[in-house]
């Protein structure tokens, strides 16, 4: 599958900050990308059912490696990985890590007994059930 940049998403060019890429995530994946360009960070989204908005992105598979080639990720700072699946997930991340040279690899985790394996895979884990569970028990 071929990428389509969104109609409306910005051209980096030869800008010196770094760019920050989320995989994947669907609307989880699109607020995380949103609170990254509020907070000033520059985003690119990559994910099959990104739709044109606040964010520049592309819409296309994160597990092809044509799809990351052409939306730039070799160029990155940072990877999110935000995907449903913890398979997905760590695929995701090992294909980024073995293929483009990115610095930095958050990866979201669903299962938390699965989190030393992302670590020993040199990513950083992102438990999303820990996250809320903490998040939640603050609120009441």
């Amino acid at each position: 599958m071929t990428p389509i940049r969104a109609r409306g998403s910005e051209s980096f060019g030869d800008v010196e900050e770094p760019v920050r890429y989320v995989l994947g995530g669907g609307h989880v994946g699109a607020a995380i990308a949103e609170r990254l360009r509020a907070d000033g960070h520059r985003v690119v989204i990559v994910d099959r059912s990104y739709r044109p908005g606040d964010v520049p992105g592309f819409v296309g598979d994160p597990t092809d490696l044509e799809v990351l080639s052409e939306a730039g990720v070799g160029g990155a700072s940072t990877v999110v990985v935000a995907m449903r699946s913890d398979r997905r997930n760590l695929l995701v991340a090992q294909l980024v890590r073995s293929r483009f040279d990115v610095p930095r690899i958050i990866v979201f985790v669903n299962d938390p007994d699965r989190c030393p394996l992302f670590t020993e895979a040199g990513h950083e884990p992102f438990c999303a059930t820990t996250a809320l569970s903490e998040a939640l028990g603050e609120v009441v």
